[in-house]
């Protein structure tokens, strides 16, 4: 069949054009000359400071909101917080190595607006070197007897090419201690004596310092530690007197000294840290334990006490000893 061309359909083709290709958004661009600095060997008397240099290497301002050093031995400065297109700014980094030795690696975070890297972190390492380093800061006398003298030694060692001589060795405060020194150059050696004797009585445990005087510029001074414990030779038992009750009656306790090598001693005195304490003993004569009874006042008030009662001793290596008395009265 035949149809007229008038009644013939031809679909029109219609052009349909795509809108226009946005330009991308301008955004800000960090970066930085380096990422990493090597401070190489220092001594951990000097502080050391290192610059970064940072760019803004994009099309808009780029804002650095935050600095975190990873470690409080790590200070910063930056110049500038806020940098145009193409304008740079420096991080100053410096680094205290005090308290370091050997190999130390920090880093700084450094945060801004950039919108693909957010976060750099720049790092840095140091090889810290001690001119002169000693074979141990603390010295530990224990089981220390008053009768006996002790004795120790600490070498002092300097880097390579350095040299170390020591001037004076004091500890003012500790007249139980003395010393000598030997050597010089490459090492020095310090010998420390503690006395006994010279020690406080009453007192079993202590610790003293030492401050050693060198030729060397860098290191005027060293500072050393020691630390005494005296063997207790008589001992109580109990150790503490306490007493939790109500107030207006007297209580007493007995106590035990006794020597631990079974030898003969005698007790010269006792006093106590309050009136309201009084002290009994059984026998005032040599024996290598003794029996004395700690009485506590009726009339003591309520109310929380803490006090002691001192022995003096005839016993060489420990010519004292104390017991600890405490009370809660309501």
């Amino acid at each position: 069949m035949l149809f007229p061309a008038s009644l013939l359909l031809v679909p029109a083709l219609v052009a349909v054009q795509a809108p226009p290709a946005q330009a991308p958004a301008a955004q800000p661009h960090m970066v930085f000359d380096a990422l990493h600095h090597d401070f190489g060997k220092i001594g951990p008397e000097a502080k050391v400071t290192h610059v970064f240099k940072v760019t803004n290497d994009g099309k808009a301002y780029l804002n650095i909101t935050r600095l975190n050093p990873s470690c409080g031995c790590t200070s910063t400065v930056l110049g500038k917080w806020s940098l145009a297109p193409g304008e740079s700014t420096q991080i100053e980094a410096t680094f205290n190595p005090k308290g370091f030795h050997g190999l130390a690696r920090k880093s700084i975070q450094v945060v801004s607006d950039d919108p693909v890297n957010p976060t750099q972190t720049l790092t840095f390492e140091a090889e810290v070197i001690r001119e002169i380093t000693a074979s141990t800061d603390s010295v530990f006398f224990q089981d220390v007897i008053r009768t006996v003298p002790r004795k120790a030694t600490v070498k002092l060692e300097a880097a390579a090419g350095r040299t170390v001589q020591i001037t004076e060795v004091r500890s003012p405060d500790a007249p139980w201690l003395t010393f000598g020194t030997r050597g010089g150059g490459a090492e020095a050696f310090v010998d420390i004596t503690l006395d006994g004797r010279k020690l406080p009585a009453g007192k079993l445990i202590g610790a003293d310092v030492i401050t050693v005087g060198t030729t060397n510029p860098r290191v005027p001074t060293l500072t050393l530690s020691v630390q005494w414990e005296l063997r207790a030779t008589i001992t109580a038992d109990p150790v503490r007197v306490a007493w939790v009750e109500a107030a207006g009656t007297e209580r007493s306790a007995s106590v035990t000294l006794r020597q631990k090598d079974n030898k003969p001693f005698r007790i010269l005195s006792a006093k106590t840290s309050n009136s309201l304490l009084k002290v009994e003993l059984a026998d005032r004569g040599a024996a290598a334990s003794h029996l004395f009874t700690v009485t506590l006042s009726a009339s003591a008030k309520p109310g929380t006490y803490m006090e002691k009662v001192l022995l003096t001793l005839d016993d060489p290596e420990q010519p004292q000893c104390e017991v600890r008395v405490s009370a809660a009265l309501r």
